[in-house]
């Protein structure tokens, strides 16, 4: 059965949506099978894997049959990237995954654990399932809590990395008393690290006081590079772009202390 990770921080452009795919693939290259799910309205994991954002099933449609109770194969939905070296499945969203909003709202129990019912339909085909939330504390962002075994936050070593994540731990702490009180934390993974800069150090050494008793910070840390940053344009992961170069080398250094935990 896949453990199911969900990858976020309500702060954008920290590299989430990147990590979900770069960490993805490292897994895959692991010979583990796994589940991308795109999450987030902007649908930018779907267009960074090549696919096609218009397409007629999206995760929108998993849910909204959910909520509905109309019989649904989440099969239809799950879209394919395949190179050489990479074999990942994705289930692809788009802007109007934004509706879901009220969607979840219409729901008189268990709101937060919709997607959990969607996904239970293929857990057992995947050894890990990565969620991509969207960069804000919405429903879909609990939903996406509600689904997790664990959640991996990226975190850029800047003076505001700080802010806002005391709120995302908070939510998930609230997530683990209230609807899924088996969620933990993956960890904490520093991405576009610039680690020669003094205020980068100073600002992981405030994270490491802050929470380092209690969430797993990772050893490796994932450099602003552009390898990382162009593979999208590319509609590819790192690793099939520049599967040698030290973006690839740092995601699958993360893939195997993820790996480590079980």
């Amino acid at each position: 059965m896949a453990k199911v990770i969900a990858i976020t921080n309500q702060k954008g452009g920290v590299g989430k949506t990147t990590t979900t795919v770069d960490l993805g693939a490292a897994l895959s290259r692991e010979k583990k099978k796994v589940l991308l799910v795109d999450f987030d309205p902007q649908g930018n994991l779907t267009s960074g894997l090549g696919i096609e954002r218009k397409r007629p099933l999206t995760v929108l449609h998993m849910l909204q049959n959910e909520v509905a109770e109309v019989e649904y194969d989440v099969h239809d939905t799950i879209a394919k990237h395949e190179t050489d070296e990479v074999n990942l499945d994705i289930l692809p969203a788009n802007k109007l995954l934004v509706t879901a909003e009220t969607l979840f709202q219409s729901v008189e129990e268990d709101k937060e654990l919709v997607l959990k019912k969607v996904l239970s339909q293929v857990k057992d085909e995947y050894d890990y399932i990565l969620i991509d939330c969207p960069p804000s504390l919405s429903m879909l962002t609990i939903n996406a809590l509600g689904a997790a075994d664990s959640v991996l936050i990226p975190v850029q070593p800047t003076k505001y990395s700080l802010d806002g994540l005391a709120d995302l731990v908070k939510l998930v702490m609230v997530a683990q008393k209230s609807y899924n009180k088996d969620l933990d934390f993956e960890g904490i993974v520093y991405t576009l690290d610039t680690p020669t800069q003094v205020e980068t150090r100073n600002i992981k050494q405030d994270v490491e006081n802050a929470y380092g008793a209690n969430i797993r910070i990772h050893d490796v840390t994932i450099p602003r590079l552009k390898d990382i940053s162009s593979s999208p344009s590319y509609g590819v992961s790192v690793f099939d772009l520049a599967p040698t170069s030290n973006g690839a080398l740092a995601y699958a250094k993360l893939a195997r202390e993820v790996l480590e935990n079980g």
